[in-house]
């Protein structure tokens, strides 16, 4: 009976040095230091932009590297939506890096910058990006929500009826209007029933009108083009 406490004493013994070494191995050992930090999602100057602002110090252990720390100052990066912070045993630290997806241009000042559908604007461009309908709203903090307002139509509209819009005017979050390359207006209110109305507009735009009302998609107006 002593001997079996004994050996069961000098096991627990053992299991505890062997873990205390592997924690002295992975947390304070230089076996395990950070010797490369990889940018994954994007490239170019941004990937440089988002390494410096991660500033991950090299020699220092992967373990003691605070990831949340890392993240949120990768995320101070205006064109990233968000970052994953990944510990590649045993000497690598990985930023994957989901960046801002352009829906609008939008003239800032004169400058030429980009908005996501979030609202955030960010980047910035010699002049409307292909692809992107010009967003005509704030590009100040308090707009977000008029520029939410802009985009969510964006987001809403069929290719075939987005490709036909020169511009989005969201002057509040409850008064947005598209003006068409051809010069129609489409009255669109607020962003609620966003998909219901693109659904009614993408109908009405067959029969020809300067105006079309769809800020009450059950109950949709237009204004006849002279003539018909």
């Amino acid at each position: 009976m002593w001997r079996s406490r004994a050996r069961r004493a000098a096991l627990a013994a053992a299991v505890l040095v062997l873990l205390g070494g592997a924690a002295w191995v992975v947390g304070y050992s230089d076996l395990l230091v950070v010797e490369q930090v990889e940018v994954r999602g994007v490239d170019g100057p941004l990937a440089d932009d988002v390494k410096d602002a991660a500033s991950v110090p090299m020699g220092v252990p992967l373990a003691r590297v605070d990831t949340d720390a890392t993240a949120a100052e990768v995320e101070t990066v205006a064109d990233v939506a968000e970052v994953s912070i990944i510990r590649s045993w045993p000497r690598t630290i990985v930023l994957d890096v989901t960046p801002r997806v352009p829906v609008a241009s939008l003239d800032a000042a004169g400058e030429w910058r980009l908005v996501d559908a979030e609202g955030v604007v960010f980047g910035s461009t010699a002049g409307p990006q292909d692809g992107a309908p010009v967003l005509i709203a704030p590009a100040t903090d308090e707009g977000t929500d008029v520029r939410v307002a802009g985009v969510t139509v964006a987001a809403a509209l069929p290719p075939r009826v987005l490709r036909q819009v020169d511009r989005i005017e969201a002057l509040s979050p409850v008064d947005v209007r598209l003006v068409l390359r051809d010069g129609r207006v489409v009255v669109w209110g607020d962003q609620q029933d966003a998909a219901r109305k693109a659904d009614v507009l993408t109908v009405l735009l067959r029969t020809p009108a300067t105006q079309y009302d769809v800020s009450v998609p059950d109950r949709p107006t237009l204004r006849p083009a002279p003539g018909s």
